[in-house]
C-alpha cells in the first residue's frame, strides 16, 4: 500500500509573524534572482539593501517598500529596523563582516558555505555564541519541497531502515567564478548535498573518502568531479555515496538523482531543482511504482522555508534547524572530502 503524500505534508511551514526586519549584506546574483523574488513573495520585511556597488543595492531595494540603500555596512548596522542580516557575501569576506555584525546585536543568516575553512567556521560560531545572537547558515536545499517528500518518506518509515543513500549530479558550471574559487565544486556547490547525506540519513560519518579528478582543458583550478564514500558506524548499516561531475559538456545528458534503499522499499528522487517527480516501490509489491509530481520549487520554498526556520525560531526563541553549530558538521564533512582527495586517504572526523 502506498502512502499518501499532500504538498501539505513536506511544503515548508512559513512564519505568521512578519514583523522582523531583514537587511541584505551583499546584493549579487544569488540575492537578485533568488533569494528578493521569493522573499517578496512570502511578504519578508527588507527593510535595508547594502552593497559595495550602489547600483546593486538599488536593483534589490525597488522591490520592496522604500528599504534604506547604502554602500556602507556600518551605516546599515546602525539602522534600528534591522533584526536580521542576511550575509550574502563570499565565504572567504565572512568572518570580519560577522564580527561587525555581532558586535551590533543583530542576528545573522548566512549564505552557504558558512566558511571557506573549518577553523574559520568554528570562530564564527564562537563569536555569535559569545555576542548572544542567533546564527543560521542558508541551506536552503532542506526546504526545498522535493527534498522534505524524500525525508518524509524516511522519517514515516516506508522505506524501513535506510542502508544506502546514492546521489548522482550532472551538470556545468566550468565558467566565471566558479571555476576561479578553489574547490568550488565539494565546498561551495559541493556541501549542499553533503548536508542532504545527513539531513535524509540521520547520521554525521566516522570517515571520508574521496577522488577527484581534472579534465583535459578545464577552465576551474580546481577539479569538477569527485566521488566521495561517507562511513559511519558499523552499528549504522547505512553506506553514503556522493557523485558529482560538474563539468558534462553534453547538456541532453545532464540529470540529478537521489536513490535511497531501505529494507522496505526503495525511493528515487529525480530533478529536484526543476519538476521534481519522486517513485517509490515496495518490497511487497515489487511490480509496482507510485510516482508522486512533487508541487513546488527549489527557487522559492527553498529560499522562502529556509529564512521562515530563521524567523520562526527567532519568535519561538530557539535555535533554528542549520544552526551554525550544527552546520559545523557539514562544514567538517566537505573540508575532510578536499583533504582525502588530495592525501589519497581516508580521513577521520575531528570531533
Amino acid at each position: 500500500m502506498f502512502p499518501d503524500l499532500q504538498p501539505g505534508d513536506y511544503q515548508p511551514v512559513l512564519p505568521s509573524d512578519l514583523r522582523y526586519g531583514i537587511g541584505f549584506v551583499g546584493c549579487g546574483n544569488i540575492v537578485l534572482r533568488s533569494q528578493m523574488p521569493a522573499y517578496k513573495r512570502a511578504g519578508y520585511r527588507v527593510v535595508a539593501c547594502c552593497d559595495k556597488t550602489e547600483e546593486k543595492a538599488r536593483s534589490v531595494a525597488a522591490n520592496f517598500d522604500n528599504p534604506l540603500v547604502t554602500t556602507d555596512v556600518e551605516e546599515l548596522l546602525s539602522y534600528p529596523e534591522v533584526q536580521v542580516v542576511d550575509l550574502a557575501v563570499h565565504a572567504y569576506q565572512r568572518l570580519p563582516l560577522v564580527e561587525q555584525i555581532a558586535a551590533a546585536g543583530k542576528h545573522i543568516f548566512s549564505q552557504k558555505p558558512l566558511a571557506p575553512s573549518l577553523r574559520e567556521a568554528e570562530r564564527i560560531v564562537e563569536i555569535c555564541r559569545e555576542a548572544g545572537v542567533t546564527l543560521m547558515v542558508n541551506h536552503q536545499a532542506r526546504w526545498a519541497p522535493p527534498h522534505r517528500a524524500l525525508r518524509l518518506l524516511v522519517e514515516r518509515g516506508v522505506l524501513g531502515h535506510v542502508y544506502a543513500i546514492t546521489h548522482i549530479h550532472r551538470a556545468y558550471q566550468d565558467y566565471g567564478w566558479y571555476a576561479e574559487h578553489e574547490n568550488f565544486n565539494i565546498v561551495d556547490h559541493g556541501i549542499h548535498y553533503v548536508d542532504l547525506s545527513r539531513y535524509f540519513s540521520g547520521y554525521t560519518p566516522l570517515r571520508v573518502k574521496a577522488t577527484t579528478a581534472m579534465v583535459p582543458g578545464q577552465k576551474a583550478v580546481s577539479p569538477m568531479i569527485y566521488t566521495i564514500l561517507f562511513e559511519y558506524e558499523e552499528s549504522s548499516q547505512i553506506m553514503t555515496t556522493l557523485h558529482f561531475n560538474n563539468i558534462v559538456s553534453a547538456p541532453a545528458l545532464h540529470d540529478h538523482l537521489w536513490y535511497l534503499d531501505g529494507t522496505r522499499g526503495s525511493a528515487l528522487l529525480s530533478n529536484p531543482m526543476g519538476t521534481a517527480k519522486l517513485s517509490l516501490s515496495l518490497k511487497d509489491s515489487p511490480e509496482q511504482v507510485q510516482t508522486y509530481e512533487i508541487a513546488g520549487t527549489w527557487g522559492y520554498e527553498g529560499f522562502a522555508g529556509s529564512m521562515g526556520e530563521m524567523l520562526r525560531a527567532m519568535e519561538e526563541g530557539r535555535e533554528p534547524e542549520c544552526s551554525g553549530r550544527d552546520n559545523l558538521e557539514s562544514i567538517r564533512m566537505a573540508v575532510a572530502a578536499v583533504e582525502s582527495a588530495s592525501s589519497g586517504e581516508s580521513v577521520e572526523l575531528s570531533r
